[in-house]
């Protein structure tokens, strides 16, 4: 929590008020370039987001050292979700992570909390793997976090109302200048929701999908390091975003150098890429409400990888989002009042 502290934060507030999502436009891409500015209109909405990995696979499996064994085992169809509410002004958000793992150490644990300006309170939960490593009195107690005095305590402050907004602008600038470099007729389509594979009861009046496939592969990989990449650096090398992420010029233009890739080199790593990686699908599918906000999207990769050592390996994630109750005044639980300060848990950690 030092020099990057106030950046940080923005960052955190800007990345639980912004969710992807489309506006009114004629093209695919015009309505995902456009998305921002309408998600930026969403003064408080309720989410439900879940990351699941469907699978998980390694040739030699068997081979392998038992612990590693265990944690593919582990992994294998774990799943973390994260629901709750956001509200912009005055800003709070509450949300509950799930964690859900399985195979032979299977389990299943959740962890509360809720965010304002200056404080979050976070519920500490029971989780059997740290069983006896956390004080069993603390189990369901609720640990304030005074997010003001620790940035008082490192001689930061925290963002403003100004530095949200900014924080806002900077997300919107670095979408535009990323999603731009790339081609629309290549990787962009509008979807009919019978062929977009999404749940019935999402509300989608327009739908639009990004696609990388085995065949444009060459194209996506080229665009993302040669122009993509380069976009977002220019972007965070103006002056009223390089303060606000407190990134000196000089560091900017070392990045900006080192994404510099000589042609022959990335057309190498490309063939090793094509021989090693094979998709069978890396998508973004984002639907759009009759009122043009984001109102479900899925992220899908499903890929298999070949190593250098020729051991195959399968990999399948799939994260959705949902957005509902957009600009509708929400509830907050009330934080309990027997929370526990930061200096009491170092006090109680101290006795053991």
């Amino acid at each position: 929590m030092k020099r990057g502290l106030k950046g940080a934060l923005a960052l955190i507030f800007a990345l639980a008020l912004i969710i992807t999502g489309c506006g009114a436009k004629s093209s695919p891409k015009e309505l995902i370039e456009g998305s921002l500015g309408k998600s930026f209109d969403m003064k408080s909405y309720a989410f439900n987001t879940s990351i699941k990995l469907e699978d998980l696979q390694v040739d030699n499996g068997a081979a392998m050292d038992p612990n590693a064994q265990m944690v593919l085992n582990m992994l294998k169809n774990a799943e973390l979700s994260v629901n709750g509410v956001v509200q912009q002004e005055p800003m709070k958000m509450e949300a509950n992570l799930e964690i859900s793992l399985k195979g032979d150490m299977e389990m299943k644990f959740s962890l509360p909390l809720t965010m304002d300006e200056n404080k979050m309170w976070v519920k500490i939960p029971n989780i059997p793997m740290l069983a006896g490593q956390i004080p069993d009195e603390l189990i369901g107690k609720t640990i304030e976090i005074d997010l003001k005095k620790m940035a008082e305590q490192s001689g930061q402050e925290l963002p403003s109302a100004k530095d949200m907004k900014a924080m806002q602008n900077l997300s919107n600038d670095m979408f535009k200048a990323f999603l731009g470099k790339f081609d629309e007729k290549t990787y962009f389509s509008a979807v009919e929701k019978k062929d977009a594979g999404l749940p019935e009861n999402v509300d989608a009046k327009q739908i639009v999908k990004f696609n990388v496939t085995n065949d444009n592969l060459e194209q996506f990989i080229t665009t993302l390091v040669k122009e993509a990449l380069p976009a977002l650096a220019d972007v965070m090398g103006k002056e009223e975003y390089s303060k606000l992420l407190q990134i000196e010029k000089s560091e900017i233009e070392k990045m900006k150098q080192e994404m510099k890739a000589d042609d022959s080199e990335l057309k190498k790593d490309i063939e090793e890429m094509k021989k090693s990686l094979k998709i069978n699908e890396l998508s973004v599918t984002t639907a759009i409400n009759k009122d043009q906000y984001p109102a479900y999207q899925v992220i899908v990769a499903n890929l298999d990888v070949t190593g250098d050592d020729g051991v195959k390996s399968k990999v399948a994630a799939r994260v959705t989002t949902e957005l509902s109750k957009i600009n509708e005044k929400v509830e907050f639980k009330p934080v309990p009042s027997d929370v526990l300060t930061m200096e009491q848990l170092q006090q109680m950690f101290g006795g053991y």
